[in-house]
């Protein structure tokens, strides 16, 4: 059970989505729909979301300064808003997802460019759990980015081999993604396509998509959630930094919510339950601090709660997954 003074604090009117996504899956008993209609109504007028939603060009995208980089802001701002519990029936939303879906969704993928060099593991996987998010699990586009995930991804460690069956399918720049893959994967590219794979319900999971949740989970167990299998250290120690915006990366609360999405029973497993409580004893009262953000080519610093103080998107997204877990 939440407490009353937690359960308040993420049900106030100063964060609109927040409130809403309390509201929408965790408030009990339920508001009538009604009720949820206008507290969703509340999030495009929210100022922070203005302030974004100002940065919105024309065409649906967001400007990058960054030559070469073209759709990475837009794939920021598609995150964003989809953890503010916008979709795809919200007209910015639609624009921008029209846009990345015309000029960045390369054989199959989506690539941060225009001509398809610039695919990466890690932001197929970040901007297909938006798509999904944002459009429904049945969006042909995050369907085939979901495909592509599963044709090319690997899960390796060391002398395990799981995943990618199929060639690369960029030949020509094959050699700039050996840091993807190498006798180790990318750390950040598996836990991508990890949470890529259950933002489709269960029961829509294809066989070939729960076998690569299966070889990404056996990853996550060798490394113990995040450490090095070396010395046992975090693998970054941003997984320990709780940030609201990551680009490519993801924290550990993120991958805690990808496994309790896979297979909530794995609560019951030591190395599970050990980087449980390595986010409890970094919490205050439930509360999870903001430390930083990494979206400084979008908005900085981001309107949407301040850094260095608890943050209800944060907090909202640990209890949802402790709920998952059944620890609450």
């Amino acid at each position: 059970m939440l407490s009353p003074a937690l359960t308040r604090w993420l049900f106030s009117q100063d964060n609109p989505s927040v409130r809403y996504l309390f509201a929408r899956d965790l408030k009990q008993p339920r508001p009538s729909a009604a009720t949820l209609k206008r507290y969703r109504g509340a999030i495009l007028r929210w100022e922070p979301v203005q302030q974004l939603l100002g940065q919105q060009l024309e065409d649906g995208s967001f400007a990058n300064p960054m030559p070469g980089f073209p759709a990475q802001t837009t794939y920021w701002a598609l995150d964003l808003l989809a953890r503010c519990g916008l979709d795809a029936t919200d007209p910015p939303v639609a624009l921008a997802l029209a846009r990345i879906k015309a000029r960045h969704h390369v054989k199959g993928a989506f690539s941060y460019s225009g001509g398809g060099s610039g695919v990466l593991p890690c932001y197929v996987g970040v901007a297909t759990r938006a798509v999904l998010a944002l459009a429904g699990h049945d969006d042909p586009e995050g369907h085939a980015a979901i495909q592509w995930l599963v044709d090319h991804q690997r899960f390796d460690h060391k002398r395990s081999r799981a995943g990618g069956d199929k060639r690369w399918p960029y030949r020509s720049v094959e050699s700039a993604y050996g840091g993807c893959w190498r006798s180790v994967s990318c750390y950040h590219g598996v836990v991508a396509a990890l949470r890529a794979f259950t933002a489709i319900p269960p029961e829509h999971r294809s066989r070939a998509v729960q076998r690569r949740v299966k070889a990404a989970l056996r990853y996550l167990e060798i490394h113990r959630v995040y450490r090095r299998t070396d010395t046992g250290k975090p693998i970054s120690k941003h997984l320990t930094q709780f940030f609201f915006a990551g680009d490519y990366r993801s924290h550990l609360i993120d991958v805690l919510e990808g496994i309790a999405e896979a297979d909530p029973t794995l609560i019951e497993q030591r190395w599970v339950r050990a980087a449980v409580d390595d986010v409890e004893a970094l919490t205050d009262a439930g509360r999870v601090p903001l430390v930083k953000n990494y979206a400084k080519r979008l908005l900085d610093p981001l309107p949407f709660e301040p850094v260095g103080e608890p943050s209800r998107f944060l907090t909202l997204q640990w209890v949802r997954t402790k709920r998952r877990f059944g620890l609450v």
